[in-house]
């Protein structure tokens, strides 16, 4: 029996990238971002969904590292791939093989692309990174005169776009404009028309998209966090639901204290529900106490320790539940939900809209709705000319 399903509803997704789309400016390129395993949710799968070559749902995609670049070209997809962290010096075949355009972040890693370039005899397209205010990755942008300086030199290269990384969307409106302003001054003086300007991603598609013509989006393509107010103003809706089997019910008298550390006594004799998810599987333990699920369409609050398999379930008002019966911890049963945004809360998570990942893959079952994909989505490497610019 599969003890855990993470329902991802293709449909949705489709809905909310029609959404995102329209509330756009013309014109303006949408990027998916689909690093980390597309947040948890399949890289494979949403890859081949967005990117289906009959009818592509977005523009591109901004991707973590070369593996998952390799991993996108040999779907079938032909979309630009933007790399949004450094690429090493062994990974430089694998960046040629899937034709994937990196962000770079300092002539170092520019000579390093510029010499292999030419001893392959092909040139490399690039968008340049700029900090403006992230202080992470790009080139700091009071030192950019330098770092073009030395590009304008670099014939095996070709600058194709300008990308920086916003700090603060939600927090500090003030010094995300200050960013934005920062990174548009440098557009105007090294910019060409043709190039793809990107600066905001998806907490920032309302403020601060004046003067690019490309978003990075990530979380909003999923419809989370819920309670976002951009997901509330565009009506996205979650596209994930979390669900697992029952697999004992039975009763236990009142004054028994249940689980590790004995950190719930019971005040009643209670009938409890066993579901075979924990820690292990990504279930947090903070939830101890505290989470509840959904089953018959009813809450009902997890009692006890968060065990590394295990939680259990306070199901005593319910009537006839019995073994099988569906738990879910996040998503719609019949006409309750539990959204993904309070799970995420009670838990104390501080990345709300990236925790997928942690779900286990081995545990945890992917289940895609439509679960038939079509030809058009199916594996088998192509020839991607396009992104390969000969001398």
């Amino acid at each position: 029996m599969i003890r855990g399903i993470l329902e991802i509803n293709l449909n949705l997704l489709a809905a909310n990238v029609a959404k995102i789309r329209k509330a756009l400016p013309p014109k303006m390129r949408f990027l998916a971002a689909i690093k980390t395993d597309a947040y948890g949710m399949g890289l494979e799968k949403i890859a081949s969904f967005l990117g289906n070559r009959k009818n592509p749902l977005v523009d591109g995609f901004a991707i973590l590292n070369v593996q998952e670049a390799l991993e996108i070209r040999f779907l079938n997809v032909d979309l630009p791939i933007y790399i949004l962290s450094p690429v090493l010096k062994d990974e430089l075949e694998d960046l040629c093989q899937a034709k994937a355009i990196p962000l770079i972040s300092s002539v170092e890693e520019a000579d390093m692309l510029q010499c292999f370039a030419r001893e392959k005899q092909y040139v490399q397209p690039i968008h340049v990174k700029i900090d403006t205010g992230m202080g992470r990755l790009g080139v700091w942008f009071d030192a950019v005169d330098t770092f073009f300086k030395y590009i304008h030199g670099c014939d095996h290269l070709k600058v194709c776009g300008l990308a920086t990384h916003f700090s603060s969307v939600v927090s500090d409106a003030v010094f995300t404009q200050l960013q934005l302003e920062r990174f548009l001054k440098i557009a105007q003086k090294y910019g060409e028309t043709d190039w793809i300007n990107h600066a905001s991603s998806s907490l920032g598609i309302d403020r601060f998209i004046e003067g690019t013509n490309a978003v990075r989006i990530g979380a909003l393509c999923y419809g989370i966090p819920e309670d976002n107010a951009i997901v509330k103003q565009l009506g996205l809706e979650s596209i994930v639901r979390l669900s697992s089997p029952v697999t004992l019910v039975k009763y236990v008298p009142a004054g028994t204290k249940v689980g590790y550390e004995q950190t719930h006594c019971l005040e009643r004799d209670t009938k409890i529900a066993i579901v075979s998810l924990g820690y292990a599987d990504g279930i947090p333990i903070t939830l101890t106490n505290l989470g509840e699920v959904l089953i018959r369409g009813q809450r009902c609050k997890i009692i006890g320790r968060v065990s590394m398999d295990q939680v259990t379930i306070d199901v005593t008002n319910l009537k006839n539940v019995v073994v099988s019966d569906e738990a879910v911890f996040f998503g719609k049963q019949e006409s309750e939900e539990i959204p993904f945004y309070e799970f995420a809360q009670k838990a104390q998570l501080l990345m709300r809209a990236a925790y997928l990942p942690s779900f286990s893959e081995r545990r945890i079952v992917r289940r895609y709705i439509p679960e038939i994909f079509s030809e058009d989505c199916s594996s088998g490497a192509k020839n991607y000319q396009s992104f390969f610019l000969p001398l």
